[in-house]
């Protein structure tokens, strides 16, 4: 499936393409105009779902939608808009619509609508408020207008975070989450340009706080305007600045009068940023209007201008204590990154290349909104290096270097960010570096965002007062003088000082969150009669319409207990414990085959009989929070210090789009995971090299070399494939027919992603050892060198999974370190001694 989106707002659209692509959705496409979206369109051949902004210049949604739909006439599309667009009811027939502020949530909800739901006779808008006086309509010149601000600033959508340090386990599914490519800016003439004013301006709608899926193939008004005259296909649509919108919503508060916003020029007579004591107020000069938060560049070195692997550098932007930082492009996929390129002095030194690699792979593996998503890491002709997520931004050092200081708004957002993701690492407990001025980075539109400080050794130990008297001296610096006492410098400068402390992350958040409306104009949340009147209507349509679902939901679920009875009770709990697939198969000693015909010998062993399920991964990890002392007992020596077993996605995560089930969560109480089947008697995964070898140590057991994962796989004979020398689609759970597509995928050997451990009989070797063949990969003890990083030895990875057409039984893979993971990527465990009867 072909899926585009297009957004002018910088970030909107890939950070909607990064939760669709964590989500399961291939890799969507990113644009930020008509000209772009063209210009994808053509070299990929097809759309098939299009997400467009409506108002966007020179050419609008709708233009861009009937021009591609022209193309693709079986092409679905998604508007979204931060204006009523009821007057467009004929542009919008067989669309869906969704109101900005947009979560990724909801686009997923949209998009599987297309493919769900019955097909219909198309729902036109129609408003629902009393018309006023009709207004003629008045010609207008063909122009292109400036468009108004959108109603309600978008919220930074969670961005896919779990990039692989190398490539793919599969050739049908991206290894982990990763934001999708941007594609460059081309110079084509655009396929449709302005040619008059449309005759119905725009208007903003009410907002919610938190973002609400769309369900309606088009929006309704909320106080429409009728016209005179009608919408006419391929009109563009821009905003009047005759016809400014009135706001419907609170407006983002601004900072007051005496108090400069971001990027405005500090006091010359300023103290040192470092410090954090005081500086002059911020009214006590004339204060710049601030500057964008454009990233600032740095003097060019060797690298700016040069190809380094996959990448051209286009600027240096920053200085790491050990590593180059540069905006590049990716150019085998069009996307710009930010490259961390490591020092030429350094890299001629084996242990600062480990240490640099093996801090990317810990970066991969940090999953966060707010923290740039790590890409993939590498090496070209002795430069090392690792790519991630770009966005246009500064940090605080440069903010503070170049005279200039936060607002308070700015500030308050910027540390209540900082203290989200430190809350995250604590909870996850992710090694990681102090937070600093250079970690902070403030991008267009003031947004915050944090460099990704994991780390495999940190530099110094820390407690949590530390962290956050660090953080306090951070904002503190960044920030002038206020006349507010109880401000958020006020706050910065308790906790450097340490005259506040805060038990835990969220306390402090909550402290930071109460100062928001502090620091709002008194008139920010006025609204006249109208728009009060506005916002009622849609808080009572959401009302109905929760209530409705709630009754409607309610008799369903009484029926459905009614047919299903107890039968359905002691389904969900065999479900939800799982089977114990304790057994093992015991491996006589003797030769066997070795890859490609080299004749080897083994003793005797004993190897699990399936892989491990999650069920049985649970027990480990409920033993592990029931016996808190022994968690370190099964640890790997080289594990990093602190770092937990719970798998990627295992976990409930409350986001900023709200609460998101894990995968453990959605296999034992729906069965279901990223649209495929899934149940706690599924193979477990999400798991890193380190969990494997701890899980094996809990058990009494150990991972198997790759020698001996063979000889349990072919048998004594050297087979090719668990069943003989032929293959045969229908006996393996492989990707020859994977479909991240709902409505399409497992057409050949009945399951499209993971099955359980003992679903397909036919998967079973000489020896009847189950799921060699295929369901997912499996970790082993055995390391050997990486192709892409001679000097860096890797796990050695055996067997198929439900994401590759490739289950031949001499598959070896080496792309992932110790603590990476893959969703179709799990283990098994062998003994020495026989298991106990």
């Amino acid at each position: 499936m072909k899926i585009l989106i297009v957004d002018d707002e910088p970030g909107l659209a890939s950070g909607l393409a990064g939760w669709l692509t964590e989500n399961g959705w291939p890799q969507p496409g990113v644009a930020a105009s008509a000209d772009e979206a063209s210009a994808w369109a053509e070299q990929q051949g097809r759309v098939d779902v299009l997400v467009t902004d409506v108002v966007m210049q020179p050419t609008d949604g709708f233009t861009l939608r009937e021009s591609l739909q022209a193309r693709f006439p079986k092409m679905k599309a998604v508007f979204i808009s931060g204006y009523d667009l009821s007057d467009y009811g004929s542009r919008m027939i067989g669309a869906k619509f969704l109101p900005k502020p947009v979560s990724g949530h909801d686009l997923d909800e949209a998009i599987r609508a297309f493919y769900e739901e019955p097909k219909a006779a198309p729902v036109v808008a129609q408003p629902v408020a009393a018309p006023v006086q009709p207004t003629p309509a008045v010609a207008q010149p063909a122009s292109v207008v400036a468009q108004p601000a959108p109603v309600v600033a978008q919220a930074a959508p969670p961005v896919g975070a779990v990039a692989a340090a190398a490539a793919s386990l599969g050739a049908k599914a991206p290894v982990a989450a990763q934001a999708a490519p941007v594609v460059a800016k081309v110079s084509a003439t655009p396929t449709a340009t302005p040619t008059a004013t449309p005759t119905a301006t725009p208007k903003p709608v009410a907002a919610a706080a938190a973002p609400v899926a769309a369900t309606a193939s088009a929006p309704k008004a909320v106080a429409a305007v009728p016209q005179a005259a009608a919408p006419v296909a391929g009109q563009p649509v821009v905003a009047k600045l005759s016809a400014a919108p009135k706001v419907a919503a609170a407006p983002q508060a601004k900072p007051a009068a005496a108090v400069a916003k971001a990027g405005a020029l500090r006091p010359a007579a300023s103290p040192s940023p470092a410090a954090a004591g005081p500086r002059p107020a911020a009214a006590s000069a004339p204060i710049a209007q601030p500057a964008d938060n454009s990233e600032v560049e740095l003097a060019p070195d060797q690298y700016v201008g040069a190809t380094v692997g996959n990448y051209q550098v286009e600027a240096k932007i920053g200085q790491g204590s050990r590593s180059g930082i540069y905006r590049a492009q990716q150019t085998n996929i069009g996307r710009p990154v930010r490259l961390y390129i490591l020092d030429s002095q350094r890299a001629s030194d084996q242990e600062e290349v480990k240490s640099f690699i093996s801090d990317a792979s810990v970066k991969a593996n940090v999953s966060h909104p707010y923290i740039f998503a790590v890409y993939e890491a590498g090496q070209s002709q002795g430069s090392y290096f690792y790519s991630c997520e770009y966005v246009p931004c500064r940090s605080l050092s440069q903010i503070i270097q170049a005279g200039q200081f936060l607002d308070e708004m700015t500030a308050i957002q910027a540390m209540k960010v900082a203290a989200e993701v430190l809350a995250y690492f604590e909870k996850e407990k992710i090694s990681h570096n102090l937070i600093g001025e250079n970690s902070v980075l403030i991008g267009e539109k003031n947004k915050p965002r944090i460099a990704n400080i994991a780390t495999y050794h940190p530099d110094a130990v820390f407690d949590m007062k530390r962290e956050m008297s660090e953080l306090g001296r951070v904002f503190a610096a960044a920030l002038p003088e206020q006349s507010q006492a109880l401000g958020i410098r006020a706050l910065a400068a308790s906790l450097a000082d340490g005259s506040r402390e805060f038990p835990t992350w969220q306390a402090l958040i909550d402290a930071v969150t109460a100062l928001e409306p502090k620091v709002a104009p008194q008139d920010a949340y006025k609204l006249d009669a109208q728009e009060r009147a506005a916002i009622r209507m849609v808080e009572e349509a959401k009302k109905r319409q929760r209530r409705n679902m709630l009754v409607s939901s309610a008799i369903s679920l009484a029926l459905l207990a009614t047919v299903l009875g107890i039968v359905s009770f002691f389904i969900f709990r065999a479900n939800t414990k799982g089977t114990d697939y304790s057994k093992m198969i015991e491996i006589p000693a003797g030769e066997f085959v070795y890859q490609d015909g080299q004749k080897m010998n083994l003793p005797t062993f004993y190897i699990d009989e399936y892989e491990v399920t999650i069920g049985q991964y649970a027990k480990f990890l409920e033993y592990l929070k029931a016996h808190p002392q022994d968690a370190t007992k099964f640890d790997h020596p080289d594990q990093p210090k602190g770092k937990s077993h719970i798998p990627e996605k295992w976990a409930d995560e409350d986001l900023p789009t709200g609460w998101m089930p894990g995968f453990y969560t959605r296999a034992k109480r729906w069965g279901k995971y990223h649209d495929a089947k899934l149940d706690v008697n599924s193979p477990v995964f999400g798991v890193d090299w380190y969990d494997a070898y701890a899980y094996a140590k809990w058990k009494g057991h150990r991972l198997p070399t790759e020698q001996e994962w063979e000889k349990a796989a072919r048998g004594t004979q050297g087979f090719l494939y668990p069943w003989g020398g032929e293959p045969d689609n229908k006996k393996v759970n492989s990707g020859v027919d994977t479909n991240r597509d709902p409505a399409k995928g497992g057409e050949v050997d009945g399951w499209d992603g993971w099955s359980p451990v003992t679903a397909v009989k036919t998967d079973k070797s000489p020896f009847n050892v189950y799921g060699m063949g295929g369901n997912v990969s499996e970790w082993t003890a055995t390391f050997d060198a990486d192709p892409m990083l001679p000097s860096q030895k890797v796990p050695v990875i055996r067997g198929g999974n439900w994401r590759t057409p490739d289950y031949k039984l001499t598959r070896r893979v080496l792309k992932l370190s110790e603590i990476q993971n893959d969703e179709a990527l799990g283990f098994r465990t062998v003994s020495d001694t026989p298991p106990a009867k």
